[in-house]
């Protein structure tokens, strides 16, 4: 009984196609030799689906932690309205700077996971990151400007994690 040892190969070293591997692929192929040619469009193709997949891999890493991130900055939304409220609510006291000071904190950690405010009074109004809850017809404004702002709301990069609750103008 013969022991037959497998070659197994680390799992660190990958093939990558490179335009000069298949041009001397492409060079050794001749037209006498239809078995290296198929042998070479298979390299080509396996070459391809392997970038593919990298690429395919890369992208849903990202896209898995954008919408954690999403759901993390959700929950935490409601609290920064509160500190908001607590803040237009209170009058000048040391609690009223202690608030303010934990509220520019926060928004602080927003700016560095790239989570930023949307919907100013002013603004165009974008149907796809504000809300319209209210028109009004005045003239000082221009034609689909946001009068009033209800709730802000947040994007995380291009992601709309809440939508803005506006009141719109003309």
């Amino acid at each position: 009984m013969k022991d037959k040892k497998k070659k197994e190969i680390p799992e660190e070293e990958t093939v990558e196609a490179t335009e000069e591997t298949v041009a001397e692929v492409c060079e050794e192929s001749t037209p006498e030799a239809p078995a290296e040619n198929e042998w070479h469009d298979r390299f080509v193709r396996l070459a391809a689906d392997f970038d593919n997949f990298k690429k395919r891999s890369a992208a849903e890493k990202n896209a898995a932690y954008t919408n954690a991130t999403a759901d993390a900055v959700a929950e935490l939304l409601p609290i920064i309205d509160n500190l908001e409220r607590a803040i237009s609510a209170a009058e000048d006291s040391p609690m009223k700077a202690g608030v303010e000071m934990v509220l520019t904190q926060t928004m602080k950690a927003f700016e560095n996971l790239n989570v930023f405010p949307v919907g100013a009074p002013g603004d165009p109004f974008d149907p796809q990151i504000h809300n319209a809850v209210m028109h009004v017809e005045d003239d000082t404004l221009g034609e689909n400007v946001i009068a009033e702002v209800f709730q802000k709301g947040y994007m995380l990069g291009d992601k709309v994690v809440r939508h803005a609750l506006v009141k719109v103008a003309n």
